[in-house]
């Protein structure tokens, strides 16, 4: 029996500051919080301790779709790829048979990227790892609070 469209790839549309990201093949983000348990008589724990919060993701984007972002900085007259200041990437993931839901990525920041070609390549791709300084807000529910 089959119940609607599910959400998948065609579903998802990844806001950039530069406007739609409409050539990114693949965007993966995700975030932890440091537990720990507690200990006291005994061998099991007693209680738990929390610790920090972290949150990064990369994506996989054409030149093209890269070449948006340096004439974005440049238009804003930043002074290097690394000195983007934060912005914001929101997930937003829909379709006809589904309520639309998204995810924000807040106060992004680009640590790294990749440029890798060979021959015979019919794509330029170019990898893009960033930190995620503001949390991930899942469908509206913050990661954590501070």
């Amino acid at each position: 029996m089959v119940n609607g469209n599910d959400y998948d790839w065609e579903s998802l549309e990844a806001a950039m500051p530069w406007g739609t990201a409409m050539k990114v093949t693949s965007i993966e983000y995700g975030d932890e919080k440091d537990l720990k348990p507690n200990y006291g008589k005994g061998s099991m724990p007693r209680g738990y301790g929390r610790g920090k919060y972290s949150a990064e993701g990369k994506m996989t984007v054409s030149l093209e779709e890269f070449d948006r972002c340096i004439a974005l900085a440049k238009a804003q007259k930043v002074e290097g790829f690394f000195r983007i200041p934060p912005f914001p990437i929101t997930c937003s993931y829909g379709n006809t048979d589904r309520r639309t839901r998204t995810d924000v990525l807040k106060q992004c920041l680009f640590k790294k990227r990749d440029f890798k070609r060979s021959e015979g390549d019919e794509r330029a791709p170019v990898e893009l790892e960033f930190l995620i300084l503001g949390g991930i807000d899942t469908d509206g529910l913050p990661a954590d609070t501070n």
